[in-house]
């Protein structure tokens, strides 16, 4: 991990900027080093050189300038960083590696986001069980037990998992290049979620991600066929976590029609497609029924999106959060300030809840960390 260094004044010539700070700037840019090197006036090798031993600090301001940030960022420690071995990283097949790459540079972010946070405020602890050698049916079954959820449908689902100590942020809109993604770090779940999606399906990936935290916590950089079926797996975690057996079988009952599958859908709170799979699954739903429903939800525009959806889910920690940092006249500005990152980014990775346009003071670091719970039971 690099770091700097505290040299005397007479050495301030030998600062160097934190090269992984340089290269994770860039990625977010989604440039490649050709590209930076091209907007900088450089060689790429001098631009490899940056990313490998760190920059001439006089070249903050340039960097900074070209890349987005503030001049500051360039020397912040590296704490932890996202990349394509950690947790499970679901990237479209269209996607470049640049916006793979710009993703994950995102989540970086969003991870330093929430440990400013966390520094200040003390977020519920971990509540996340390794359920690894279950079934996915029984896995979440089991989850719904552990959590006393009974098996009735989800409140909030972003906040129910804040509650239980998942991290959750969004992915800052741009190429549409990742559906959803979950990670450990240090301990600490993490799940990051595209805004480009109605919330019923956005909804589906916040339970899939918890799919993949209780089943497939040792899991690392899956990929062919063993990937696939991890997917699969999450994907029938999620179903059964958000709608149970033996509750959605009695609640949508045998042959649906799609007046039934509609009904049920707003109940529970997912997708149309979603609906209709269960009840397939489930074995209420014959193959004829399944195919015929299908193509009607199609013609009615449920296979592209969610026509009269419910509302998307909203941060509790954010809300509560940003109450607090209000009465302490903390702004998002100075947030941004203390990362060296546009006060933008902080808005699109909490849910667009953190404004960017309010001024104010920081806190005194002589002021205890608040502490505050989260009720999983209320409403988005």
């Amino acid at each position: 991990m690099a770091t700097m260094s505290s040299p005397s004044r007479s050495e301030h010539s030998e600062l160097r900027l934190v090269p992984a700070r340089i290269c994770l700037a860039r990625e977010r840019r989604g440039l490649t080093k050709a590209a930076l090197a091209r907007e900088l006036g450089l060689t790429a090798r001098t631009v490899q050189d940056y990313e490998k031993a760190g920059a001439p600090i006089g070249q903050a301001g340039l960097l900074a300038d070209t890349l987005g940030v503030e001049p500051s960022f360039f020397e912040r420690p590296v704490t932890a960083v996202v990349d394509g071995t950690q947790g499970f990283f679901r990237a479209l097949r269209s996607s470049t590696a640049r916006e793979k790459d710009a993703s994950r540079a995102a989540a970086t972010l969003g991870l330093e986001v929430y440990r400013w946070i966390e520094e200040r405020f003390g977020l519920p602890t971990t509540q996340v069980p390794n359920l690894d050698p279950l079934e996915p049916e029984l896995g979440a079954t089991t989850l719904r037990a552990l959590w006393g959820l009974g098996d009735g449908p989800l409140p909030n689902l972003l906040q129910l998992s804040e509650a239980k100590g998942v991290r959750v942020l969004s992915l800052p809109r741009g190429p549409d290049a990742v559906d959803a993604f979950s990670t450990w770090v240090d301990g600490t779940p993490y799940v990051f979620l595209s805004l480009m999606k109605s919330a019923e399906r956005s909804r589906f990936d916040l339970a899939h991600e918890l799919g993949h935290l209780v089943m497939h916590r040792g899991v690392t950089d899956p990929i062919g066929d063993r990937s696939r079926s991890l997917e699969d797996q999450a994907n029938q975690f999620a179903s059964a976590f958000l709608m149970p057996a033996g509750a959605f079988k009695a609640a949508v009952g045998r042959q649906p029609t799609i007046h039934q599958i509609l009904a049920v859908k707003r109940v529970y709170r997912v997708s149309a497609m979603g609906a209709v799979r269960r009840a397939h699954d489930l074995g209420v739903l014959s193959d004829w029924g399944y195919r015929s429903d299908c193509i009607e939800l199609s013609k009615r525009g449920f296979r592209s999106g969610e026509p009269d959806g419910v509302p998307r889910e909203r941060s509790r920690v954010f809300q509560l959060v940003l109450t607090l940092l209000r009465e302490q006249g903390v702004t998002v500005t100075q947030i941004a300030s203390d990362l060296g990152i546009p006060q933008r980014e902080i808005h699109e990775l909490t849910f667009g809840q953190f404004p960017v346009s309010f001024q104010g003071e920081r806190r005194t670091a002589a002021q205890p960390r608040p502490q505050f719970r989260l009720i999983h039971g209320a409403t988005a």
